[in-house]
């Protein structure tokens, strides 16, 4: 591997997995109109750590959470086209 590619953060690698598990991604990059499969996964990973994180708060911070959301959510914003 040359200085370059050891560098790079878009390195790609290969990795054997079940064509039903592959049919499936793909099946999920068609839905979300996704140009590949690595698009795809990278789509499930993120609902994966999104849903870990949310599972992970105390009943605390999920109060906390949804007090930050109603005052958001009641919040006037006036927009101003420029």
């Amino acid at each position: 591997m040359s200085a370059a590619e050891a560098a790079s953060p878009e390195r790609t690698t290969t990795m054997k997995v079940r064509q039903r598990n592959r049919d499936a991604l793909a099946r999920i990059a068609a839905h979300l109109g996704r140009s590949s499969l690595d698009e795809a996964l990278e789509e499930v990973l993120f609902a994966y750590e999104s849903l870990s994180a949310v599972e992970a708060l105390t009943a605390d911070q999920i109060l906390a959470w949804q007090r930050e959301a109603r005052e958001w959510a009641e919040t006037s914003v006036e927009v101003v086209d420029e």
